[in-house]
């Protein structure tokens, strides 16, 4: 017999919603990746911990949960285990939105070593060859031809942190989506399960005739009228 919990937790939670944000997600994932590239493209060690890369890995995750819950499985228990991704997914985006904010207002922030001015002027095959293999290529796009290091540097932080802003949103958005559907599902199931008052089986015909012959009462033999001209006394 299934949990009646479950049975009203599919009534009443929207699977389409989960499937609809983790469709956007793929989306903004993509460009966080993007956007981590450029930002490491245009200066690899001044305001930069790879926040895209790692908060992007985190809501594959949730992404990938969300179209489980929302396709396959919409139960109470794995749509608790999704509540608890989409919690470790938003703290990646807040962390995300404050280290682009930082940068955002900081520009010269340096984290990842102690001298950082000095890394960032070497002339290395990465932090240069890459840099200008990279800006060859970015400057070749119309509206970017005449973008310097600092502005390009600046363009994908404020496109990282919207993206991740937004998917923070759709992660509270699950949240309370869940905790609402969880909520109506443990009112509206004992009620719901109990009011399921399925018709009882008809007898079939050979049974209707059992019950009907039965009741019938048994003939029994007709009574002889005596002959009075037979008796004698």
């Amino acid at each position: 017999m299934p949990n009646p919990t479950d049975f009203g937790f599919r009534q009443v939670f929207p699977r389409w919603l989960p499937i609809v944000i983790g469709v956007i997600e793929v989306v903004c994932v993509a460009v966080m990746f993007i956007t981590e590239l450029g930002n490491v493209g245009s200066n690899f060690w001044v305001t930069n911990v790879f926040a895209g890369g790692w908060c992007g890995c985190v809501l594959i995750i949730h992404f990938l949960s969300l179209f489980i819950v929302g396709c396959c499985a919409p139960s109470p228990t794995i749509g608790l285990v999704v509540l608890i991704i989409s919690v470790v997914a938003l703290v990646a985006c807040i962390a995300l939105i404050s280290f682009d904010a930082v940068f955002i207002a900081l520009p010269s922030t340096c984290i990842l070593t102690s001298s950082c001015s000095s890394y960032a002027s070497s002339t290395s095959m990465f932090s240069y060859y890459f840099r200008n293999s990279f800006f060859t290529t970015f400057r070749q796009l119309s509206p970017f031809t005449n973008y310097t290091e600092s502005q390009a540097k600046f363009l994908f932080q404020i496109v990282q942190l919207s993206v991740g802003a937004l998917c923070g949103i759709l992660c509270v958005v699950y949240i309370i989506v869940y905790i609402i559907s969880r909520s109506k599902a443990s009112r509206i199931a004992p009620a719901s399960y109990q009011n399921n008052n399925y018709p009882a089986p008809q007898p079939n015909y050979a049974q209707r005739q059992s019950v009907y012959n039965g009741n019938q009462p048994r003939p029994t033999a007709p009574q002889t009228a005596r002959n009075p001209q037979g008796d004698t006394h």
